[in-house]
């Protein structure tokens, strides 16, 4: 006796990401528009950098550079308030200092989806006139 399969589902892993609208706005109030808005500008670049290093480093099994990396994704995510991609961040470093390969490699991809999602909220917060 065999199984038929008629229908293949996919399923899409969607998870709502939290940025910190008030810590974008004390940014602003602390630091004027201008200032604020190179910093994140910045604070960007630097997570998507980061995130090329951490893919090189876990493609190179290289543990010690990926915590290092992100533990300062971590830092600088919390910075500018993408708190889900701080969090997930912080998740990838413990799996990476406990040398967890299943575990790291199923919360790598989990920070590649909400990296993918914060930087654009980000982004298009940024983008809203006001």
């Amino acid at each position: 006796m065999g199984c038929v399969m008629q229908d293949v589902l996919k399923l899409e892993m969607r998870e709502p990401v939290r940025v910190d609208p008030d810590r974008l706005v004390e940014l602003c109030v602390s630091m004027g528009e201008a200032r604020a808005e190179a910093l994140i500008t910045t604070a960007m670049e630097e997570l998507a950098r980061g995130m090329v290093a951490i893919e090189d480093a876990y493609a190179a099994q290289n543990m010690d550079v990926l915590t290092r990396r992100a533990d300062l994704l971590v830092k600088t995510a919390e910075n500018i308030g993408m708190t889900t991609f701080s969090r997930v961040a912080d998740d990838v470093a413990a799996c990476g200092r406990l040398k967890e390969g299943v575990s790291l490699g199923a919360t790598l991809n989990r920070l590649r989806r909400i990296a993918d999602r914060s930087l654009s909220a980000v982004w298009d917060m940024q983008n809203i006139p006001g």
